[in-house]
């Protein structure tokens, strides 16, 4: 492990020279982008092992914003370190021209904490938000008085717009704070259409040997996230769709191609789809499948964001595996068909368990995402969801609890149900956490939720044909080592 650790880190090294020689008399013109750190999330968590971390899609999109108008970006990752305040004071002298940072719900906690850092380092700094939370939180957000300009939504035009010195005013999808303390909101008015007109993500920006991810999460590295398209338009209450919004925009085949053989040609050898919905348009989907085997592009891939059930189809699946994709996900969420009807799934129980049959069928390892503690749960549905996904060929299971998480309409629902305690600075809005700190569960006690969770896990995984499965499985495929470790890491009971 070590000496093919070695080997990438030297690739890394290797890895997009980036022709841009940063000189100190140009600070006027450097943008420094912040990661928080995505450990913190996983503090108080139990199950670590799921965890990985690669670089941010969004940056490397913004960074190529930048590029174009004559900026100069980098990405400051505080998860490859443990004192932030240590790293990021030195990114701060001299002051870079704009400070840009985003974060999920979840991480939000410490973006402020890094902000007021920020604040307290260098008064006269410019920071930027956007992201998901800040969009679906803007009074909130810049309330806080931490952020000078938040980018809602889609920020590819608005960013080079605010670059290019557009009156801040007149400009979608931007807010800030006035002089005289009230908030400017401009909302854009629609989404970006038009995908393939925009530039490659910068993924120069980082230096890919840090983001080494081991056999159980990637079958070779280094691995990027690339995003084929955007917006999801089915209603499931649990989605937030502020970013992206609910037409399907995708980029189109030759482009996403185009794009995957660049990497490649740079030395990436697997990608994860990022995208809400890969196979919205399996006509596409296949043209991309196809043209990844005529190009003759050694990658391997995998669709783990969730894909639709209704959404793939026998012949789908076998050119995704001869295209390389050898795992994906299905939001799958519960095993009792009333209460998927209630969430606006619109997919059945039958639907599932036959995209699972083809999937496997096609010779690919199959991820369900489950849920517990929506509204109509009762012990009885709950225990639908556990025996439902015990019979189920699947490879991996996850069974989250529900997190009405801003800008979704499950948050709008539980705040019109008064069931939302006061969210404070929304650290505890983490899926691997309980959310009891979070809302109050209208019918059932905390305790009785989370103990169906557990035992999700233990009849799932501690399943005699689930580990013979496995164990099969992990032979194979030379994981058997970490297929151990990573159950010996998990609290069962």
């Amino acid at each position: 492990m070590p000496a093919e650790r070695d080997k990438y880190k030297a690739m890394g090294q290797a890895f997009f020279k980036d022709e841009i020689s940063i000189k100190l008399d140009m600070d006027d013109k450097k943008i420094l982008f912040i990661i928080p750190d995505e450990k913190k999330v996983y503090e108080n968590v139990s199950v670590k092992v799921g965890s990985f971390h690669l670089p941010s899609l969004a940056f490397a999109i913004l960074g190529a914003a930048a590029k174009e108008s004559g900026y100069i970006p980098e990405v400051l990752d505080l998860t490859l370190y443990d004192n932030f305040e240590k790293i990021l004071e030195g990114k701060l002298s001299p002051n870079p021209a704009y400070v840009c940072l985003t974060g999920t719900t979840a991480i939000y906690f410490h973006v402020l904490e890094i902000a007021r850092f920020i604040r307290k380092k260098q008064p006269g700094a410019r920071i930027l938000i956007g992201g998901p939370h800040a969009s679906s939180t803007v009074e909130d957000t810049l309330n806080n008085n931490c952020f000078d300009y938040l980018f809602i939504g889609e920020a590819e035009i608005s960013f080079r717009q605010f670059l290019n010195g557009i009156n801040p005013e007149d400009i979608e999808g931007l807010a800030f704070k006035k002089n005289d303390g009230s908030l400017h909101i401009r909302p854009s008015t629609g989404f970006l259409k038009d995908l393939d007109k925009f530039p490659f993500p910068e993924y120069s920006l980082y230096d890919l040997s840090n983001y080494y991810l081991p056999n159980m999460h990637a079958r070779q590295n280094p691995v990027l996230w690339i995003e084929t398209s955007r917006g999801c338009p089915f209603d499931c209450m649990i989605c937030n769709k502020v970013v992206h919004g609910q037409t399907f925009r995708p980029k189109s085949s030759v482009r996403v191609l185009n794009e995957i053989e660049f990497y490649y040609k740079m030395g990436v050898r697997e990608f994860l789809i990022a995208d809400d919905g890969f196979t919205s348009n399996m006509k596409r989907a296949e043209e991309i499948c196809d043209g990844l085997i005529s190009r003759n592009l050694s990658v391997t891939w995998a669709c783990i964001n969730g894909i639709r059930v209704d959404r793939v189809t026998p012949g789908l699946l076998v050119k995704m595996r001869k295209a390389g994709c050898y795992r994906l996900s299905f939001g799958m969420e519960s095993g009792n068909q009333s209460v998927l009807d209630n969430l606006g799934k619109k997919i059945t129980l039958s639907q599932i368990e036959s995209a699972v049959k083809m999937a496997k069928k096609a010779g690919l390892e199959v991820f369900g995402y489950f849920m517990f503690g929506f509204l109509d749960d009762t012990e009885d549905t709950m225990q639908d969801t556990v025996r439902f996904a015990r019979s189920l060929p699947l490879d991996f299971a996850k069974a989250s609890l529900i997190m009405p998480f801003p800008g979704s309409p499950l948050h709008n629902k539980y705040r019109e149900l008064g069931l939302l305690k006061p969210p404070g600075d929304y650290r505890e809005y983490n899926v691997y956490t309980s959310p009891k700190e979070v809302y109050r569960h209208p019918s059932l006690e905390w305790e009785i939720i989370e103990k169906f969770q557990k035992k999700f896990y233990r009849n799932f995984y501690l399943n005699p044909q689930y580990i013979l499965r496995r164990f099969i499985h992990s032979v194979r495929n030379k994981t058997l080592f970490a297929t151990i470790k990573a159950a010996f890491s998990v609290d069962w009971f």
